[in-house]
């Protein structure tokens, strides 16, 4: 069964990534050294709705509202786990923010 929403090991900013020479983003492992790369398995679509509620308040406007949930496993470790994308959350701002930090 998939998981609906990720463990401890990437909340809090545990999880993080970066692109590759081109476009391409890339999760890490968070429990391997030197930057593992986590295999995405499948994704869900969560949510997608024409329009966004921040429209009024950004200055670029959203096509629409989206949010994505991707299983991610790391050939490795055996690390497995669940995280998201979407725009319907922060639309900004510094990432400590996200954490809490003032």
């Amino acid at each position: 069964m998939k998981p609906t929403h990720g463990s401890e090991q990437v909340q809090d900013g545990k999880l993080r990534g970066a692109t590759d020479r081109t476009d391409y983003f890339y999760f890490f492992c968070p429990r391997c050294p030197e930057d593992e790369i986590l295999r995405i398995l499948d994704f869900d679509a969560l949510r997608e709705e024409p329009g966004n509620k921040y429209n009024d308040q950004c200055r670029r406007k959203a096509h629409r509202t989206f949010g994505f949930g991707f299983e991610m496993h790391c050939e490795k470790c055996g690390f497995y786990d669940y995280v998201k994308v979407a725009n319907y959350g922060w639309q900004g701002g510094k990432h400590s923010e996200t954490l809490g930090d003032p």
